[in-house]
């Protein structure tokens, strides 16, 4: 530092405080920055969970809404030799219209091929309403075999219910 004059000294000390806040004004920025970018990663996380809170309660809506009782006389289960088609009725207890395209029908624990069911209502109306009963015809290609057994009807949203009967 020899060869800098005492008047270029007081200008290094001036520019060794500009330097300070030049450094302090990156680092700001920088902060500044990262806030930024976490602040919109938690944004779309928060709106990603808002949107799931949304859909599971439409569907816990409507799962309170659904119920369906199978009102079949579990000690006579009507039985067509002819057409080889068991008979159950089931009726909407619940506040919601169901669609019986999205029914599921099991049988002894085992799921029954839509094909081999046909599902009327006595109004021939479209969607199964509440208060109405439904007609389960269950085709078969051999009789079921005497003892008990479970039928479960199951909707859409995971409502379900079963009866037991024997034959």
């Amino acid at each position: 530092m020899a060869f800098l004059k005492s008047s270029d000294t007081h200008c290094f000390i001036k520019d060794r405080k500009a330097e300070t806040a030049i450094t302090h004004m990156i680092f700001f920025i920088a902060a500044i920055l990262i806030a930024m970018t976490v602040i919109a990663v938690m944004s779309a996380n928060v709106q990603s969970l808002t949107g799931a809170t949304a859909s599971s309660s439409k569907v816990l809506s409507e799962q309170i809404k659904t119920d369906i009782t199978i009102i079949s006389d579990p000690k006579i289960i009507p039985y067509d030799s002819t057409s080889k088609e068991y008979t159950f009725y089931a009726k909407n207890t619940g506040r919601t219209d169901l669609d019986t395209e999205y029914l599921d029908v099991f049988i002894d624990g085992l799921h029954v091929d839509p094909e081999n069911i046909e599902m009327e209502f006595f109004d021939q109306d479209v969607l199964w309403r509440p208060g109405d009963t439904l007609v389960v015809n269950m085709k078969v290609t051999d009789e079921m075999t005497t003892g008990d057994h479970r039928i479960l009807i199951a909707t859409e949203n995971g409502k379900s219910d079963s009866m037991d009967f024997r034959i």
